[in-house]
């Protein structure tokens, strides 16, 4: 089995941008993407190459306890050799070369001390990583950094920190922490190369709620205030009648509440729905994810638990019933339902946000700032309005830019795949051909929906499981690295054997499989015909009757 990831090209550049900054005498470089991005995978990758290249050990900052054992997962699949472990709770692992630390716990002296005094024994800490970075902001980030050595100035400990926003709700500045963003990929640059989905969104206003009259605290309302505020508006009631009249087509809502009150009451006016907040338990949490992932329950509420971390890519709509002033708060939220789904079919996300009167809130508009998008229509995706806005600007659209990448875009993920060449058989079966040694694919996963298995089946022999229980993004991500382990011919996108005249040997197998063949066809697309026909008559077989990939 190969140990080494393929990375998407963005995720290598981004690396090649911090070790350079590093490299240019900058301590604290920071990288920001969408969220769906594979910032894990990213810094999975470079925590094993620091450790490779300079020997001492790696410290990653996660913001909440929860997320400590996702990160760590994360860690295990993208770099199984490394020798992981994770600090929070009663968990203790200091002595491993990368450390998974929840701040909650190194905010403890106590506990911080014990990673320090573990550096005598077990090596240095030389580089820490600090995933949700926008929170760096604050004591207990701040203090962990210094006392890891992160602002004696280089050379000292390394640090880097990865953030869909480098803004802060409270508006507190990040300056005297991260010095600079070095590498940066909006959402619209992601959908633009189909990793993810493009969004439309539609205001709904509540005639009833009163923003104006909402506390505020920090530049956003308050959870409790604005809890009140929805529960007096008849809120749980309107969200129910906003998806009935306005997401009845979309397979897994998400509705995002200010409190665990109003998250309860609308969870109870909706049919096939759960609620999770912050206290409840671990299993009974994990339990209601597993049965939103199978279907069991339709529409997932959730008290401000789902704003980081979570991995639903199936959830194609989000309800903002929590407005928000904050666009760190909004572009979390949003990005819950952008990944893509190519199993489920999803082709895009449905954002409607509650708003009221006397107030302001974010938009679709927030999600790329940068892009200068003055209004998102309703019914108009975000991508649509950004094309939309630029046309009135000229018509010259140079091919490479954003908005020719946007105006030809596949919304396909594998299509959109950076190396490879990826096949769908008759059933469904995402497949990379192999030449004379078989394919690689993926297969649903035995453990749970919505993850996948990597398989790999020889020409010749029993088909074998290669990588299992992995997310779409990772499952692509060790395929196409498998792939260019075991084929007998170069196959990605851009091997120079594609561009050439198919052989006569070629062109009548095609025929002979019933292919109907163009004169002068090239040999990447006659080869690919060839592979789906023979992909086709030897996996499809094995599909449940009722069911593709």
């Amino acid at each position: 089995m190969s140990q080494t990831l393929q990375l998407r090209e963005y995720q290598r550049e981004a690396i090649d941008a911090v070790q350079a900054a590093w490299a240019d005498g900058m301590q604290r470089p920071a990288v920001v993407l969408p969220t769906g991005a594979g910032k894990t995978v990213i810094f999975s990758r470079m925590a094993s190459e620091h450790i490779a290249a300079e020997g001492t050990r790696v410290v990653i900052l996660v913001h909440r306890d929860e997320l400590a054992d996702q990160t760590l997962n994360k860690l295990k699949q993208t770099e199984p050799g490394l020798f992981t472990g994770k600090v929070k709770a009663s968990a203790d692992n200091v002595a491993a070369d990368v450390m998974v630390c929840s701040v909650q716990t190194l905010a403890r002296e106590k506990r911080f001390n014990r990673l320090v005094d573990s550096q005598e024994k077990c090596g240095k800490v030389g580089l820490v990583i600090v995933d949700e970075c926008h929170h760096a902001a604050a004591v207990s980030y701040r203090n962990i950094l210094a006392g890891l050595g992160c602002y004696s100035g280089m050379p000292g400990t390394r640090a880097v920190g990865f953030t869909a926003t480098m803004a802060r709700g409270d508006g507190q500045g990040l300056g005297s922490v991260w010095e600079d963003a070095v590498y940066t990929r909006s959402p619209l640059w992601m959908m633009s190369r189909g990793h993810l989905v493009d969004v439309q969104s539609k205001l709904i206003d509540v005639d009833t709620l009163h923003l104006g009259d909402v506390k505020k605290s920090r530049g956003d309302y308050t959870a409790s205030s604005l809890g009140d505020a929805l529960m007096e508006a008849g809120g749980p009631q309107i969200i129910a009648k906003v998806l009935e009249e306005h997401a009845a087509g979309r397979r897994s809502p998400i509705v995002f509440t200010p409190t665990v009150e109003v998250a309860r009451a609308t969870a109870e006016a909706l049919p096939d729905a759960a609620y999770v907040h912050g206290g409840t338990p671990r299993e009974e949490r994990l339990n209601i994810y597993r049965r939103f992932r199978t279907g069991e329950v339709r529409t997932l509420v959730n008290c401000m638990v789902l704003t980081e971390g979570a991995d639903f890519p199936f959830a194609d709509c989000a309800v903002i019933a929590r407005p928000t002033k904050s666009e760190p708060l909004f572009i979390q939220m949003v990005g819950r339902v952008l990944r893509p789904s190519p199993a489920t079919g999803k082709q895009d996300a449905l954002v409607l946000i509650l708003a009221g009167e006397g107030g302001s809130l974010c938009t679709l508009v927030d999600l790329e700032p940068g892009a200068e998008i003055r209004e998102v229509k309703d019914g108009e995706t975000l991508a649509e309005a950004y094309e939309r806005e630029e046309s009135y600007k000229d018509e010259v659209v140079p091919a490479g830019s954003l908005r020719f990448e946007l105006k030809h875009r596949d919304l396909d993920l594998f299509k959109a795949s950076a190396a490879y060449s990826w096949l769908r058989t008759h059933g469904g079966i995402q497949f990379i051909p192999l030449g004379d040694n078989g394919e690689i694919l993926l297969w649903p996963s035995r453990e749970e929906t919505e993850k996948w298995d990597v398989a790999y089946a020889p020409a010749r022999g029993t088909w074998e499981r290669l990588h299992e229980g992995l997310d779409l993004g990772m499952a692509m991500a060790w395929a196409e690295t498998e792939a260019m382990d075991r084929s007998a011919l170069n196959m990605t996108k851009s091997a120079a054997w594609r561009k050439k005249p198919a052989s006569p040997k070629l062109v009548g197998l095609l025929r002979y499989a019933g292919h109907t063949v163009p004169d002068g066809i090239r040999a990447g697309l006659a080869s690919d015909l060839y592979a789906v026909t023979i992909a086709s008559r030897k996996l499809d077989r094995f599909l449940p009757r009722t069911s593709g990939v």
